[in-house]
């Protein structure tokens, strides 16, 4: 009896590798293919940050940009709520940052959710400047948002920049043609 359970089990050890191997989760999958050499692509993009970012916490990154920010001449860096910050600018315009660190290797920060930040930053927070730090890939759709938004993205490219002295300030989508967000006063 007990040699006709250990064969049982061992034909069932080889039917779930065998479904396993069938089941497409093998290089030959020209879709898993794509998705190894995309977080191969991924991984060498944040090997040039000087610091794990991506293997920071939640709290840990948002402590981290705001560390930032007061490096750059930001005052008055508050959290929000998990995810968004407000501050000063040297300049005295209020900014709000929001950040998104989990994206999927294929994926692209959401458009409405770009919209819905940019809205709620500038209607219930009173920004005049809305700052969104992705560690993903963003599409064209998202920098037509941005740009029609004078929203700044900050990617991993731009974070590294940012990271390495570049100030906020000078990341920033210059103030053109929005009426009502320079702090000055827009003539338009």
């Amino acid at each position: 009896m007990g040699t006709l359970l250990g064969l049982a089990l061992a034909f069932g050890l080889i039917v779930a590798v065998f479904r396993y191997l069938a089941s497409g989760e093998s290089e030959e999958d020209p879709h898993l293919t794509a998705r190894l050499q995309a977080k191969f692509k991924r991984s060498q993009r944040y090997e040039r940050l000087p610091e794990p970012v991506f293997d920071m916490g939640a709290p840990e990154f948002e402590e981290y940009i705001a560390a930032l920010c007061r490096r750059d001449g930001c005052t008055d860096v508050q959290r929000v709520r998990g995810g968004q910050m407000t501050s000063y600018l040297p300049d005295g315009r209020k900014a709000a940052l929001a950040w998104q660190r989990e994206c999927e290797d294929s994926s692209v920060v959401d458009a409405h959710r770009l919209r819905t930040f940019d809205d709620a930053a500038r209607a219930v927070l009173g920004a005049e400047v809305t700052i969104f730090v992705v560690l993903g890939p963003l599409d064209e759709r998202a920098h037509r948002i941005a740009t029609r938004r004078r929203l700044t993205l900050i990617d991993v490219d731009r974070l590294e920049s940012w990271m390495k002295g570049t100030t906020l300030s000078a990341l920033l989508v210059p103030e053109t043609g929005r009426p009502g967000t320079n702090r000055k006063g827009a003539q338009d």
